[in-house]
Formats: structure tokens, C-alpha cells, sequence
């Protein structure tokens, strides 16, 4: 097991990517917490955990709150002792023409996004640096932090900022023994993409964009977050790691 040992905080957990990487993680062998503001959603993956003798548990966290996600951090630490390996998986997304783009939506997918990243990151890290803890942070990037698609620039935006925000906290940390890596991800075949792959004709418009000519699964990222939070990895830091089929060599 990969991860025997570790304890990984993973937001965004009740579904999709985030319940992919909970799950994945537990089976290597890590206690789980999962953090998300669908607490039904984040009982039933963890429920789902431990019918198969894994180590989880729920935590509901609204990752823009900085009392919410200490309260996350204090509740891993009482479970299970330490905390070596966040996953920021949380975040939002909508598509809308920019100049039909509401400041409160910016806000809504900025704040979600970057700002939960941060306020995850710092909560993280002033226990991982209390305790002397050689961790791993892992946030969830984009392709949209390298190209720019139409109706996205909110979530261009924040995607960049994410994968920024790693690389600072890669150089600042590092010393530390503490590491940071974004993995990015092309087109998945998930509910955030719903509002166009549900589309047949740009379905199979995005499908020619990817050489290995397939969309992704939940479980490709989950492998990768494996790999970088294990200490397979250990001289990884500050990286992007696309997991995205070839797609961003020819957009």
C-alpha cells in the first residue's frame, strides 16, 4: 500500500474527482477525510470507505471559511493524529459570454477555487510546519490554466491562480521538506462537464482534441494523486502535472 500510514484531507470529496481520490486513497491504505459542503454526499463516500475496512470519515467544510476549514484540520487531527497530504479538490465552474459574466459569479468560482485553495493550503501548512511534517500538497489545476476557452474566463482565472499558488508555496515551503504539485486535467467525462458533453455534436468536437482518444476518467487523477502524494515523489515539487491525454499538445 502506497499511502500506508498517511493522512490525506481531500475537499471537494462527495463526488467526482474528489470521491475518486478519497476512495483511491483509502485503498492505498491512508485515513481519509473527506471535506465538502455536501455533508450527505461526503457520509455516503465515506460510509462507502469503510464497507471495504477502510479508515474515513465526513467532515462538512465550506472551503471559503477559514473557521470551517480549521474546524476540518482539528477533526483530522483528533481522528487519526496528523495530517501528511492535502488534496484541493474543491471547485466550481459555469459557462457564461464575459461580458454577460455577474461580479457575483466571478466571486462564487474565485473564491471557491483559489481563495478555498489558499485557506486550505495556510491552515494546512501552519500544522504541517508546527509538527514538522514533511507533507504533500496537491491541488486540482486545468488545462484552462495554460489556454483559454470561450465563456470561461472566471474559471481560466482561477485556474491559474491555483497553479500559481502551488508554485509559491513549492519555493517557500520546500526547505521544509513540504512539497507542492498541481495536476491538471483535460476533458472528463464528469458532471462539471455536463453542460457540453451532454451535447453529441461537441461531444465529439472536444473527442478529436485528445490523441489518446478517450475523455478521462476519475480514476486517472486519482492514480496520479497517488503518485504524488506517496513518496514515490519525493522530488517533486512546485510541478504541473497534465493528465490530460495528449490534449494540450495540439490546442
Amino acid at each position: 500500500m502506497r499511502l500506508g500510514n498517511k493522512v490525506v484531507i481531500v475537499t471537494g470529496a462527495a463526488a467526482g474527482l474528489g470521491r475518486a481520490i478519497a476512495i483511491r486513497c483509502a485503498a492505498e491504505g491512508a485515513g481519509v477525510v473527506l471535506g465538502d459542503i455536501d455533508l450527505p454526499g461526503a457520509q455516503a463516500v465515506a460510509h462507502e470507505i469503510r464497507r471495504t475496512d477502510g479508515k474515513a470519515i465526513a467532515c462538512q467544510v465550506d472551503v471559503r471559511s477559514q473557521e470551517q476549514v480549521g474546524a476540518m484540520v482539528a477533526t483530522a487531527v483528533a481522528e487519526f493524529g496528523r495530517i501528511d497530504v492535502l488534496v484541493n479538490d474543491a471547485g466550481v465552474a459555469s459557462h457564461i459570454p464575459f461580458l454577460d459574466l455577474p461580479e457575483e459569479e466571478w466571486d462564487r468560482v474565485m473564491d471557491v477555487g483559489a481563495k478555498g485553495s489558499f485557506i486550505c493550503s495556510q491552515a494546512v501548512l501552519r500544522y504541517m510546519v508546527a509538527h514538522r511534517i514533511a507533507g504533500a500538497l496537491i491541488h486540482l489545476g486545468s488545462i484552462a490554466g495554460f489556454v483559454a476557452f470561450p465563456g470561461s474566463a472566471h474559471y481560466c482565472a482561477s485556474k491559474g491562480a491555483i497553479h500559481q499558488l502551488c508554485k509559491a508555496i513549492a519555493l517557500e515551503f520546500g526547505p521544509l521538506g513540504i512539497r507542492s504539485n498541481v495536476i491538471a486535467p483535460g476533458t472528463f467525462d464528469t458532471r462539471m462537464n455536463a453542460w457540453f458533453l451532454d451535447d453529441p455534436i461537441a461531444r465529439a468536437e472536444a473527442l478529436k482534441t485528445i490523441p489518446n482518444g478517450r475523455f478521462g476518467k476519475p480514476e486517472d487523477i486519482a492514480s496520479a494523486v497517488v503518485f504524488l502524494a506517496s513518496d514515490d515523489a519525493a522530488y517533486i515539487n512546485g510541478s504541473v502535472l497534465l493528465v490530460d491525454g495528449g490534449q494540450l499538445t495540439h490546442i
